[in-house]
């Protein structure tokens, strides 16, 4: 029973300590609104410090061997987003008729902060191999994002040069260096242990920063968003849980699908629903609300769905 408390409270301070950025940049965002450097961080971070991370995981872990053991997690990955694209837009249904409002609830029901949260948290937690397993689950989560999640959300169609992009690239590139064992040149890995080392703070801090935008009332008093945010991290993590379970009794599953499948299922709604309308001029409002609701919820959430699944 200690021992559960006492790890229970390290998880709790691993977010914590990321929160605890989410707040700076709140407050730095309230004291001197619309920094024009807001954009040069999140373009970094987007482009160059998130696709290292990715590089650097895969290229050490992505392994003929790994390939062997994990590929099914691929699999299943697919499967998964597939049952959660059908379940989004039911429940958008069920949550609004208004016809924008449910393309934000579609793609927030379907895909969480898995990334610049997700990632972070895995790899404090698990480890370079925990975080590589992550993002192998997560790979058809990406795609999804950039393609008909962003086309979801701008209304603008889904194209294939929306697929090629840093994130992918790191991936693919990865995965080359990892199979046929290619070195990183030694010049080059500092670079990459210090730009992935950014990741954490610096997309916490853009939180803040992006949410800081708006007033803490209006964030707080949408009915909706606390509805969403109990379907978004204790029901549907549950289904997906589930849904794994019931999948093991016909085939036989790699060990790490069912912890990282939940992972991904129970964090919060990222700020995508924020970012992509404001590209094409749409209300942002209700994204930023999901997104604060459901991230101060998992900060209790989060450690008790860690704790249960390890």
């Amino acid at each position: 029973m200690l021992f559960e408390v006492i790890y229970l409270l390290a998880v709790l301070q691993q977010l914590l300590i990321l929160y605890i950025f989410i707040f700076l940049g709140w407050a730095f965002g309230k004291r001197k609104p619309a920094l024009a450097e807001t954009d040069i961080l999140s373009f970094l971070l987007v482009n160059l410090m998130l696709p290292c991370k990715v590089f650097q995981s895969f290229a050490g872990n992505f392994s003929v061997s790994y390939v062997k053991e994990n590929y099914m997690t691929f699999v299943i990955s697919i499967s998964l987003l597939l049952l959660l694209v059908v379940l989004s837009k039911v429940l958008a249904r069920c949550m609004t008729k208004h016809p924008y409002e449910q393309r934000v609830f579609r793609y927030s029901f379907a895909i969480a902060n898995y990334a610049y949260l997700g990632y972070v948290l895995i790899e404090n937690l698990f480890g370079d191999e925990g975080l590589a397993n992550m993002i192998l689950f997560c790979i058809p989560f990406a795609f999804y994002t950039y393609s008909f999640g962003y086309a979801l959300l701008t209304g603008k169609g889904a194209t294939f040069k929306k697929l090629i992009n840093p994130m992918t690239i790191a991936i693919f590139l990865g995965m080359l260096f990892g199979l046929f064992g290619i070195t990183i040149p030694s010049i080059l890995t500092p670079v990459l242990q210090m730009s992935s080392a950014c990741v954490g703070p610096l997309s916490m801090l853009l939180t803040g920063i992006v949410l800081s935008s708006f007033n803490v009332k209006e964030l707080l008093t949408n009915g909706k968003a606390y509805i969403f945010t109990v379907l978004r991290l204790m029901v549907l993590p549950l289904l997906v849980f589930g849904f794994c379970k019931l999948l093991g009794l016909f085939i036989t599953l790699p060990q790490a699908v069912f912890p990282y499948a939940v992972f991904m299922a129970c964090m919060p709604c990222g700020l995508n629903t924020v970012v992509f309308p404001k590209l094409v001029g749409e209300d942002c409002r209700l994204g930023a609300q999901l997104a604060f609701v459901s991230c101060i919820a998992s900060l209790v959430s989060l450690p008790l769905w860690i704790h249960f699944l390890t």
